[in-house]
């Protein structure tokens, strides 16, 4: 590892006065030690620090020691402790906590993940903040409410949202999507907007087109692959059949919805019977597994649990195909199965909600057909992904430089 000619001096001395040995034998050995401990021994001298922060090392570490790391999300109402969010391996072990700032009544949630960046709410002002997890900076957005829906803005109470974000596939520019449902008397009206992390937009969210539809606002079936943005459609309109909406991050344009997997089964078909029966005997969820728009069916409430994953091929035609029909095992019954992740060995990861135990990472084999738990997550979170070197990991969640304005320092 080659070091930049003013850092020279410093590494050797660390070498030097830490261990008898020379520069280049010290840099292999820590280029061996798990990540963790690395972290430990930053806290040895200033000198260990700076040694153990260069980026050079840093990647060549990450080089060396490839792997998946979980991020786990909290409502830190249900925390005793104010636990924001984990980073956790493969094996459930915990590498990384971090816990709420500030105020002790300032409650906050983890509501949506992107790798390596997470949406938080905080409940007292209906604020959102994008945390990247690596940097510590956070992303504040605005408040209010788009100028065009100005007659709208009024307690914070009165209205609920979802969120997500995601990149625009053709510049990598980073845009939100607001969902707001204003509750008042009457039926429920649904407002769209948009925020563009680039400052184009000065600051303010900008309304968007409302679609000839409503939107489910469950942020664990809001999906973002290659920007677009999945949802459900909601069960008032949708009946049981779970159309499916989509929102182009660049185009900033509603799709026509789109039939699940299930409305191309025969209604007299006894499979199809049951499928149909969803509110009382089947759930389905969304998820993004390699790359690809999966909606998983099982049935709520039963151990084991059988599991089929319908995969999406073509958009345009609402052409899915049953790739997978799995068995899963829980100790309680589960009430949703959320895909997650397919490892590079084809392992799948799962995140499944289960009746008294909360939130459940578990780890199918195909090969095997056996699955493993990987670990209990409690109740409400949010799910993502770390891909970077926990080297690089801010210290909290607190951010030494929190932009308001613009995002040149952002994901």
């Amino acid at each position: 590892m080659e070091l930049p000619p003013d850092q020279h001096s410093r590494h050797d001395t660390c070498a030097d006065n830490v261990l008898p040995l020379p520069f280049d034998a010290v840099n292999e050995i820590l280029l061996r030690v798990p990540a963790k401990d690395l972290c430990r021994l930053r806290t040895v001298s200033q000198t260990w620090l700076s040694f153990l922060s260069n980026q050079r090392f840093i990647a060549e570490h990450k080089a060396r020691h490839p792997g998946t790391h979980i991020v786990v999300g909290y409502n830190t109402a249900l925390q005793e402790d104010r636990i924001l969010y984990d980073i956790c391996d493969l094996s459930g072990h915990i590498v990384k906590r971090v816990r709420a700032a500030g105020n002790q009544n300032e409650l906050e949630w983890v509501m949506y993940t992107q790798p390596d960046l997470i949406c938080i709410m905080k409940w007292t002002d209906m604020s959102i903040r994008l945390l990247n997890l690596a940097t510590g900076v956070v992303y504040a957005l605005p408040t209010s409410l788009a100028q065009e829906h100005a007659v709208y803005q009024q307690d914070v109470y009165n209205y609920c949202f979802t969120a997500a974000f995601g990149q625009v596939a053709s510049t990598g520019v980073y845009k939100v999507l607001r969902v707001i449902v204003i509750l008042e008397n009457g039926p429920l009206e649904q407002l769209y907007e948009v925020f563009t992390l680039d400052d184009s937009n000065h600051g303010r969210w900008r309304a968007k087109q409302a679609p000839p539809y409503q939107v489910e606002l469950d942020c664990r079936d809001n999906v973002v692959i290659n920007g677009i943005v999945y949802f459900f459609l909601s069960y008032d309109v949708d009946e049981h059949k779970r159309r499916l909406a989509s929102f182009n991050l660049e185009t900033e344009e509603w799709s026509a919805s789109i039939p699940g997997p299930l409305a191309s089964l025969d209604d007299e078909d006894d499979a199809g019977v049951l499928y149909y029966d969803i509110h009382w005997s089947f759930q389905l969820t969304i998820g993004a597994l390699g790359g690809s728009l999966v909606m998983a069916c099982h049935p709520i409430c039963s151990t084991p649990s059988s599991l089929d994953l319908w995969f999406l091929v073509d958009f345009e035609k609402g052409l899915w195909v049953k790739q997978y029909s799995i068995e899963l095992s829980f100790r309680y019954p589960a009430y949703s199965i959320h895909p997650f992740l397919v490892l590079n060995d084809g392992r799948m990861v799962f995140v499944i909600d289960t009746i008294n135990s909360g939130g459940l990472f578990k780890i199918y084999n195909p090969e095997t057909k056996t699955s493993e738990d990987v670990m209990e997550m409690g109740y409400g979170v949010a799910f993502g992904l770390y891909t970077g070197s926990l080297l690089s990991l801010a210290n909290s969640a607190s951010a030494a430089n929190e932009n308001t304005t613009g995002f040149a320092e952002g994901p």
